[in-house]
C-alpha cells in the first residue's frame, strides 16, 4: 500500500511538472536525502522553533523535516500548486510517515509566497526553482526570504547540479543572459549570508544544497 501511494504522489508530481513547469523545477520528487540535507541545520536546533517550508509540493522535504520538530515548534507549509497541497494535506492524514509530533502547530498556505506576511522563522526551507524565475522575482523572493529570517535563523535553498551548464549550452541569447543576471543576484545574496554549502549525489538530478544565516 505505501508503495503504491508512492507511485501514486510521484505521478502526481510528474503530471504537475509538465503543466506547471515554473512552479516544479524536477521532473521527479526531491530524494529523501535530499529532503535530509535540506533540513540539517534544523536538526541542530535547541529549543522551540519555527519552520517555513517553501515548495512543499507533496512532502518530499515535509517527510523529512517533521522527525525534528517536537512540542512548541510550528511548521508553516507555503504550495502555490491548489492539487499538490490536497495531496500533502492528505498525507498528513493518512500516512505514517506524516505523523506530526504532539504539541507541533501545523499551517498550511496555499499562496504565493511573495504574499507572505509576518510572522518571521527561525529556518526557511526552499525548494522553488530560482533558475526558472526571471531575475526581478529571484531577487524579489531572495529579498524576502532574508526579512522572513530571524537574526540567527537559517535559510537552505537548492540547485539542481549540472543543469545549469547544460541549460546556458544549449539556450538563446535571452536564456543565457536571463541566466548570467540570476547568478550574479545569488552570488551578491550569497556573498553577505552564505555559511555552508553540500552536494547531494543521490537525488536526480544531483543536487547542491546551499546555507544561508541572517546575522
Amino acid at each position: 500500500m505505501n508503495t503504491l501511494k508512492t507511485i501514486s504522489h510521484r505521478n502526481l508530481f510528474v503530471r504537475n511538472f509538465f503543466t506547471n513547469f515554473t512552479e516544479i523545477g524536477a521532473i521527479l520528487p526531491s530524494s529523501r536525502y535530499l529532503g535530509q540535507a535540506g533540513a540539517a541545520y534544523l536538526a541542530r536546533k535547541q529549543g522551540p522553533v519555527a519552520v517555513l517550508e517553501v515548495g512543499a509540493g507533496t512532502g518530499s522535504f515535509t517527510r523529512e523535516i517533521l522527525p525534528h520538530l517536537t512540542g512548541g515548534d510550528s511548521l508553516s507549509m507555503v504550495e502555490i500548486n491548489t492539487g499538490l497541497i490536497a495531496a500533502l494535506k492528505h498525507r498528513f492524514k493518512h500516512d505514517p510517515a506524516f505523523q506530526t509530533p504532539s504539541g507541533v502547530t501545523l499551517n498550511f498556505i496555499n499562496a504565493d509566497v511573495r504574499t507572505l506576511g509576518p510572522p518571521t522563522y527561525d529556518y526557511i526551507i526552499f525548494s522553488l526553482p530560482l533558475t526558472n524565475f526571471p531575475p526581478r522575482l529571484v531577487k524579489e523572493i531572495l529579498s524576502l526570504m532574508i526579512d522572513r529570517l530571524k537574526p540567527g535563523g537559517v535559510f537552505s535553498y537548492v540547485k539542481y547540479a549540472f543543469i545549469w551548464r547544460f541549460k546556458y549550452q544549449f539556450g538563446d541569447w535571452s536564456v543565457k543572459n536571463e541566466m548570467v543576471a540570476n547568478q550574479i543576484i545569488i552570488e551578491d545574496f550569497a556573498a553577505r549570508y552564505q555559511i555552508d554549502q553540500r552536494l547531494v549525489w543521490p537525488n536526480v538530478p544531483p543536487t547542491w544544497v546551499y546555507y544561508w544565516q541572517r546575522v
